[in-house]
């Protein structure tokens, strides 16, 4: 098996829907005998660039098929998606990515169709393309920026004319950051020893925070492996932060897998007090507590919950973080299938996370502090959610952050971060604390 071959096949198998990256694994997983890592990497560069352009690349390809390309065979489609994406995309040498092309359409039974893979890819690749030939902006967002017409319809209602750097900024993959570990190292020793390793290290904004260019995969770190440090984005760690958890406090992270958050939190207590980590997907609740041991943490306590229900046999909090679930509107660079939602439902989710937000509340000490959270730079989850929050709370108001990144979008509900402001995820987060 090529990796070309197989990125075909995994995207033959996304048409019929599914999460990318649970679908490109059961194809790595299938293959016999397995790829090597190089070859693999090479299979998920090319199944994911094709994925996250591809309303761009079938503007392209329509423009030379004689059927629209939704009419073609599902293989002669995917093989004509994944060919234009490496040679746009992938630094792939036209002639290569022809002729790798035309092999794979014959290897996949389709033989007939060589001749017209091999013309539409080339004229397909040496198309004059540009934004500008997308005078509307629903159009601009929604083929040249690859978006959903409803995420493109919420992007350009809520941002304007930002929402195309915006959109530009979710093919920019944010820098690898990590969290030290600080109960078992500081910045200072963490550095030295990835350095020592082969990975390239910068430090972060703030202290506990690096920057990191793994020379491979961060798990495959030995200071990995001796829970020195996690991995965890800018504006994830920001959150954390925001709950300003102090060591011998009661303190709970409601929505807390993967465990980034409840990681920062448990190291920012010293380990002292306890963590109440609550996950509503069972097999996940293990995976948090494989996390805690990893890392040396005694203080926090893994337990399946549903946040959405208030649990009165648990005591008061002084600290509560709800990172709600929400539509990911802010992760699209990680997560290329978010570009083509749909939103439908969303009415249903801002009704969880406002009870989640609520139960927080309900859970919290008298002078406690509640942090709201969110991945996503939709306003109705966001902001709307803090102000509707508020009117059914007025003993609460909202506190500004100590600090934040530059570019970020300080707010008397809270504070956004955009990509292409701040080169980070897009994220949220409001501080709440009662008068």
């Amino acid at each position: 098996m090529t990796p070309r071959r197989l990125a075909v096949k995994a995207l033959i198998h996304q048409e019929q829907a599914g999460y990318a990256n649970l679908v490109l694994d059961a194809e790595l997983k299938k293959c016999t005998p397995p790829l090597d890592s190089r070859d693999a990497a090479f299979a998920a560069r090319i199944f994911y660039t094709t994925l996250e352009r591809l309303p761009l690349l079938d503007y392209r390809i329509n423009q030379f098929t004689k059927k629209p390309i939704a009419k073609l065979d599902a293989p002669v489609r995917a093989v004509l998606r994944a060919g234009l994406a490496q040679a746009l995309y992938m630094n792939v040498p036209l002639p290569a990515a022809v002729n790798e092309s035309v092999k794979l359409t014959r290897a996949l039974g389709k033989s007939s169709a060589a001749g017209m893979v091999n013309a539409v890819l080339r004229r397909a690749a040496a198309a004059d393309v540009s934004e500008a030939d997308f005078a509307d902006p629903l159009d601009r967002l929604s083929i040249y920026y690859c978006l959903s017409r409803p995420v493109a319809e919420l992007f350009y209602a809520q941002f304007g004319a930002e929402a195309f750097p915006l959109a530009a900024a979710f093919y920019e993959k944010p820098k690898t950051t990590i969290r030290v570990n600080t109960l078992r190292t500081n910045d200072t020793a963490l550095t030295a020893l990835l350095q020592q390793e082969g990975h390239t290290v910068t430090p972060g904004p703030w202290p506990g925070a690096l920057v990191v260019e793994f020379a491979g995969s961060p798990a495959a770190s030995a200071a990995f492996k001796k829970g020195l440090f996690h991995v965890q984005g800018l504006a994830s760690q920001f959150a954390a932060l925001c709950v300003d958890a102090l060591p011998g406090q009661q303190v709970l992270d409601f929505c807390a897998a993967p465990g980034g958050k409840s990681l920062t939190l448990a190291e920012a207590m010293q380990d002292k007090g306890q963590l109440v980590s609550g996950e509503f997907v069972p097999s996940r609740v293990p995976l948090l507590q494989q996390a805690f041991d990893r890392c040396g943490i005694t203080c926090a306590v893994a337990v399946e919950n549903d946040a959405t229900q208030h649990n009165s046999d648990w005591p008061t909090f002084d600290r509560v973080l709800c990172d709600v679930p929400c539509s990911g509107l802010g992760v699209i660079a990680k997560k290329p299938d978010i570009r083509y939602k749909d939103l439908d439902g969303i009415e249903n989710l801002l009704a969880a996370q406002q009870k989640i937000l609520q139960n927080g509340a309900d859970s919290l000490a008298e002078n406690g502090r509640l942090v709201y959270s969110t991945c996503t730079v939709n306003d109705k989850e966001n902001q709307a959610q803090v102000e509707k929050f508020l009117s059914a709370n007025p003993d609460f108001h909202v506190v500004l952050p100590k600090t934040a990144l530059p570019g970020a979008d300080i707010t008397p509900l809270g504070t956004l971060f955009l990509p292409h402001r701040t080169g980070t995820d897009g994220f949220f987060a409001a501080i709440l604390e009662r008068n």
